[in-house]
Parts: C-alpha cells; sequence; structure tokens
C-alpha cells in the first residue's frame, strides 16, 4: 500500500502534539508498509516544518542516529537514520532539564562538528574542509511513545529520538585530535553510566557526517555553514537519573554537564 499525504500529515500533527503537550501517542509502525523509510521521513519532514510554523523555531543542525552497532543490536535496527536540531534544542554546558518536558528522557554522549562551510559534495575532502571545530555533546534523547522503539520507521519518524543537544564548552579545530580513539565516559553523581571509544562510530565519527552530507543532498537538503551536527553516540543510550550532574568527558576534547531536574 502507498501512504497518502493526508496520512503523513496526520500523524506528524499526532507527534507534533505529543511533543508539544509531554504525552505519548500509539507507535507509527503499524499505519506504514514495512520498513517504509521514505514514508517515515516524510512524516519527520512534516513533524519539522509544524514545529517551524508554528513554534517560530529554525533549523540550526542535524543529528545522525545508529551509528554505534552496539546501539543498533539493542535495538535491533541495522543502519543509520537522522533528523533536524531545532534553535530551541540547544543548551550550554552547565544546564538544566525539567524533567516534566520529556516523556522519558534518555542519556548519550558523542561528538558535535560545526560546520564553517556548506557541504554540497559528499567526500571525506570536501567534509573535512568544511568543518569548522569539534566538541563533546550530549544528545537529549525522548520518544513520543509509551515503551521501546524497536522498528526504525518509528524513530525516524519521531525526529530520530532527538529532543535536544548540550554543547561542551571547549572547541577544538578538526583534526587536532584523533577521533577513532576517543575515549568517552558518563558519569551521573559520580556513577559510571556508560563508555565507548569514538571508532565505535562507523569506525571514525566523521564518516557519520560523510554519510548524513550525502543523505542531505540527495533530499535536496544540504549541510549548511554553521550547522552543528551530531555524529552519534560513543556509548550506550541509557536512561536519565534525575537531579545528579551528569558528565561526559571525552579524551582530548574536555566534557560537558548537564542535569535532569525532576522539580522542573
Amino acid at each position: 500500500m502507498s501512504v497518502t499525504q493526508q496520512t503523513i500529515g496526520r500523524i506528524a500533527r499526532e507527534l507534533f502534539e505529543a511533543k508539544r503537550d509531554v504525552r505519548t501517542v500509539p507507535y507509527v509502525s503499524p499505519r506504514l508498509p514495512e520498513r517504509d523509510l521514505d514514508a517515515a521521513y516524510a512524516i519527520s519532514a512534516e513533524f519539522a516544518a509544524l514545529r517551524e510554523r508554528e513554534l517560530g523555531v529554525r533549523r540550526v543542525g542535524r543529528k545522525v542516529g545508529l551509528t554505534n552497532p552496539l546501539v543498533q543490536q539493542r535495538v535491533g535496527i541495522d543502519e543509520p537514520d537522522y533528523g533536524v536540531i531545532h534553535d530551541d534544542m540547544v543548551h550550554a554546558s552547565g544546564t538544566r532539564l525539567p524533567l516534566s518536558r520529556y516523556n522519558r528522557l534518555l542519556i548519550e554522549a558523542e561528538v558535535a562538528f560545526v560546520l564553517r562551510s556548506d557541504i554540497l559534495e559528499a567526500t571525506r575532502e570536501a567534509v573535512e574542509a568544511a568543518i569548522d571545530y569539534v566538541t563533546p555533546a550530549f544528545e537529549v534523547v525522548d520518544f513520543r511513545y509509551g515503551g521501546p522503539v524497536g522498528q526504525i520507521v518509528d524513530t525516524i519518524a519521531d525526529n530520530a529520538g532527538c529532543s535536544g543537544v548540550v554543547l561542551g564548552e571547549e572547541r577544538h579545530p578538526y583534526g587536532e585530535v584523533d577521533l577513532t580513539t576517543v575515549e568517552m565516559v558518563i558519569t551521573g553523581g559520580g556513577t559510571e553510566i556508560t563508555r565507548g571509544v569514538g571508532s565505535n562510530v562507523l569506525e571514525d565519527p566523521v564518516n557519520a557526517v560523510i554519510w548524513l552530507a550525502g543523505t542531505a543532498i540527495r533530499t535536496g537538503e544540504p549541510l549548511r555553514a554553521g550547522e552543528v551536527l551530531l555524529s552519534g553516540s560513543i556509548g550506550y543510550i541509557e536512561p536519565w537519573p534525575a537531579d545528579v550532574e551528569c558528565v561526559a568527558t571525552i579524551t582530548g576534547l574536555g566534557r560537558v554537564v548537564a542535569t535532569a531536574d525532576s522539580k522542573g
């Protein structure tokens, strides 16, 4: 069966209102043909467009997800996905995230890339030349569903689970640090939550940006100067513990800090 524009619009509206009202909706997958990625991305695009039209937000970046085979195995998915980052989703290190704004907050840490120029060719050379700097980041992960996400169309339709990003304070020129060998550790209140190495992310985090650049060009939305790009989780995605300071440290890049606030 084919998916009508009316269905795409209706599901996107459901997701938009669920995010706005902090509630859950039924999974998207039973309403789409099996693994219909085009329909899922069409829903995600309309979801983003609704936020831009009705809330006045603007796109400032994009994220790649499911780049880590450890994460892929856990959720039963075997390929990356992507979503958008709006300006109201970007937070500085040290922020407090009110848990009342999320359904079920999850934490992951990754390398964020910021561009100095547009990427119009999906080659390693073109991508590396366009990178301004890298910094450690948390992705703020939250879904509009009441349970675990096991089908890729569900995560894609819901903006690939991206509900925000917390950026570290340190900025490092690309190439200063070998991103394949960096070690990442997340702690919450001093207790280790997860760890990993940079090579977990498609063997090199920049490969995630190359993949994203190619996908963005094919869809007619190339990556632009100034965009923040999340390359994918270095470790596992875990529940975000409440009311303790969470710190992600990435060797050579510094750290990023945030707290999930149950009183907010």
